[in-house]
């Protein structure tokens, strides 16, 4: 279970104990504002008086190493594609510089899309050019499924996402948190994943959690531009499963699936297999944060891949 920690206080003094070990060098930081929007991680806007001037700290208090994953995919990212990510300054999970591990990362410019009320218009660009970038991304493809790191893995996609689906359903907080009657009906649900799921496609290179938290834009020429992705959760996947990660947080996609249809083409069955996606995507929200959307929604999609069952 991920342990949320989204609230941790960092001083200015700790923030230039930090940015000094980094630069090598006294450092005046002259700004630390914590930024809004931080679920798993506490995450701060640092300003300071030696190049590059701007930084982004993440910060974690584990025994674990929580961002060597994730330091890990934002350098393959900028290494091997064309997905606009920033740059891994420092990355420390050793608790000794400060008394947290953390994530040192340059400042993607702009605003985070979800702290914006676009227009339809406005907003379908957007979604064109994000098309454009998971399109490219969706390019790199290999023959194992799993981490950009670790292709040892012999198992199918169906299953290993059921392995995945059946792992969110035994988390402690997913059983606290649906009644008895909607566990029963997740647990049909599951069991009908595997032959459904046997059409994964070609294992491809996928964000892993694209949503409008977690993408960057400004206005330029008069546009709102895609500036960077960020928090990825790299792996090569089901390409579905982006695709149906997208649709949980935002149904009117149209202009999304228009832009990428120039690339790439969706495979029959689509509709149905995203079903289980969206049921993992519940069932995680439900286990982490137990809010009521996503009660209500993981009890709506189990009943809808019942009701599809084949007779």
């Amino acid at each position: 279970m991920i342990d949320l920690q989204p609230n941790l206080e960092l001083t200015a003094g700790q923030a230039e104990q930090l940015l000094g070990a980094w630069l090598d060098g006294p450092v005046v930081c002259t700004g630390v504002v914590q930024l809004e929007g931080g679920m798993v991680n506490t995450a701060y806007r640092l300003e300071f008086d030696r190049p590059p001037h701007r930084a982004v700290v993440k910060l974690h208090q584990s025994d674990s190493d929580s961002f060597a994953a994730e330091a890990r995919a934002l350098e393959y990212l900028a290494a091997e594609t064309a997905c606009p990510v920033p740059r891994v300054y420092w990355h420390d999970g050793s608790a000794r510089v400060i008394h947290y591990a953390f994530l040192l990362l340059e400042l993607v410019p702009g605003v985070c899309l979800k702290d914006l009320d676009l227009e339809p218009t406005e907003r379908a660009e957007v979604d064109a050019q994000l098309a454009d970038v998971l399109a490219e991304l969706h390019n790199h493809t290999r023959a194992t499924w799993g981490a950009v790191d670790a292709d040892d893995d012999s198992r199918s996609w169906a299953e290993l996402f059921e392995a995945r689906l059946r792992a969110a359903r035994a988390q402690a907080t997913v059983v606290e948190r649906l009644t008895p009657d909607v566990l029963a009906q997740v647990d049909r649900a599951i069991d009908l994943a595997r032959p459904v799921l046997r059409d994964s496609g070609r294992p491809t290179l996928v964000h892993g959690d694209v949503w409008d938290g977690n993408m960057m834009v400004r206005v330029e020429d008069g546009h709102w531009r895609l500036t960077g992705l960020l928090d990825p959760s790299l792996e090569f996947a089901d390409v579905e499963f982006e695709l149906a990660y997208l649709e949980v947080f935002d149904t009117s996609r149209e202009a999304f699936f228009a832009a990428y249809a120039a690339h790439h083409t969706l495979r029959p069955g689509y509709e149905r297999r995203r079903l289980f996606y969206w049921l993992h995507t519940a069932l995680v929200h439900v286990a982490l944060f137990g809010d009521e959307f996503f009660r209500r929604f993981t009890d709506r999609v189990a009943a809808e891949i019942c009701r599809l069952q084949p007779q």
